[in-house]
């Protein structure tokens, strides 16, 4: 193996977490399964990242809520040239994130932040992430 390919998610509303994902982070809808069929469902990619959005009952899940598991998932991280601008866009859809975190001292201006996407996943933005050398 040698390429991550995806990242697969049950949506309550999956026309509205395609539409947060598009406008918050410019994924664009690259394969549509089973299109017009009931249990359609596709996959978004911004560069070599994918997630795959498939719809569940959402009247069995109106209270369920995505996010960090025991065990499995915990939450999916984007690098950001700048947070402000990313926050404020965030912020006027409603979307409230958590205080900036600060963290020179593991690479200069590196700093995060975490929110929840419509079905609370939980994300998290990076700017000035640097590996290790």
């Amino acid at each position: 193996m040698n390429t991550f390919n995806h990242i697969a998610m049950n949506c309550g509303n999956i026309a509205a977490q395609e539409a947060f994902y598009t406008k918050h982070f410019g994924f664009k809808r690259s394969r549509t399964f089973h299109r017009g069929e009931p249990g359609e469902f596709f996959m978004l990619k911004l560069g070599s990242m994918r997630l795959e959005l498939f719809p569940t009952d959402s009247s069995k899940t109106a209270e369920a809520k995505g996010g960090e598991q025991l065990v499995g998932f915990k939450h999916l991280a984007f690098d950001v040239p700048k947070l402000e601008p990313v926050i404020a866009a965030l912020k006027a859809d409603g979307i409230e994130c958590d205080p900036i975190i600060e963290l020179p001292h593991l690479a200069p201006g590196f700093r995060i932040v975490f929110f929840r996407d419509p079905e609370g996943h939980i994300l998290e933005l990076m700017e000035g992430y640097v590996d290790e050398e």
